[in-house]
């Protein structure tokens, strides 16, 4: 795998000055963040870790930081594209951001960006880094499961069907994905479900994940929860859904943040069909866009729909893209999709 931004060196020499520093690890609230921190932390012993989303990237986070003495902040599978809130982290720390997403080149004197090679999980991309630091082979099952949670299998593929193989499992494809079945299968969807049960404290599933396969607590009790709701959300999208050109949208409400990966699973039924899904959060919608077979930039696409909206950010992948806009946006956004209002 390739570094598509930042180089190993100066991942090597920030992680050597690292010691005796106080450090923050931030990441991402979905399975492959989880397994970056997991992975990360394992040479950071970080003394402040937190799992955020991207509203949580602010001046009143650098604040919260500085006010706590961090002197090294790393970041893991996550997309920072203000150059305002890494400038107000520089005033007081080095920065150490290690992610997959389309990004702009933050690196500076104080910041370090590796991005790694596109259709790779960051979890794989930090096994690969903090490798050369420390054996993290205990943790290859569960950077295996970031893999499938984050469709990021195909070019992984050989060293994925080896570390199945390992713990009695095999890579299969069933319709360009990977067979919906199995150890790591059932396994990576039981932890992305227990991470929308938990949504509220991610650290719950952090924590109840052992160093042996498949070590994961009681956190299947919640999973099964959650999962009853997806069941119910994709009976209710053939009743609900809305047509355009493309595709459909479709929005609902649920107890749980369901929406992306409802959208997911519709997605891969029908993969050259767009799916916009909208689920309310407070004052804004959460936008969950997919189209699986890779010939639509979901990322361009959600960047479009929002433009110009007020509190409005959205990105992601080709296949899959995420983002949120205000409710008072609502009439607007159906009309880009090509969806007829009426009042």
């Amino acid at each position: 795998m390739k570094l598509e931004l930042g180089t190993e060196e100066r991942f090597l020499k920030f992680v050597s000055e690292s010691k005796g520093k106080k450090i923050a690890l931030i990441s991402h609230t979905d399975l492959d963040g989880i397994t970056s921190a997991k992975i990360a932390n394992e040479v950071f012993n970080a003394d402040l870790l937190r799992f955020v989303g991207y509203t949580d990237l602010n001046i009143e986070l650098a604040e919260e930081l500085k006010s706590a003495g961090v002197e090294k902040i790393i970041f893991t599978d996550i997309y920072i594209k203000d150059e305002n809130f890494v400038a107000a982290l520089e005033n007081f720390a080095e920065v150490l951001i290690i992610d997959h997403h389309k990004t702009n080149d933050l690196n500076s004197e104080k910041t370090v960006l590796i991005k790694g090679e596109n259709g790779y999980s960051a979890g794989y991309l930090c096994y690969e880094l903090f490798s050369k630091i420390k054996n993290l082979e205990k943790f290859d099952w569960l950077v295996a499961c970031s893999c499938i949670s984050d469709y990021c299998h195909i070019k992984s593929e050989k060293w994925l069907n080896e570390v199945m193989r390992k713990y009695g499992d095999s890579l299969e494809h069933v319709n360009g994905y990977v067979r919906k079945s199995g150890k790591f299968w059932e396994l990576q969807k039981t932890l992305s479900m227990a991470l929308i049960y938990f949504k509220d404290n991610p650290k719950k599933v952090y924590d109840s994940i052992g160093d042996n396969f498949g070590e994961i607590g009681d956190l299947e009790n919640f999973a099964n929860e959650v999962q009853s709701e997806i069941d119910k959300a994709i009976v209710d999208f053939e009743k609900g859904k809305e047509s355009f050109e493309e595709g459909w949208f479709y929005e609902f409400d649920s107890k749980f943040e369901i929406n992306s990966i409802v959208s997911t699973i519709l997605s891969m039924g029908k993969q050259n069909k767009i799916f916009v899904l909208l689920s309310p959060y407070k004052n804004l919608y959460n936008v969950s866009i997919r189209r699986q077979d890779k010939k639509f930039d979901c990322d361009k696409f959600v960047k479009k729909l929002i433009e110009g909206f007020d509190s409005a950010d959205g990105g992601g992948h080709v296949p899959a893209a995420g983002g949120h806009f205000m409710k008072k946006d609502l009439a607007e956004f159906k009309k880009r999709l090509g969806i007829k209002t009426f009042k």
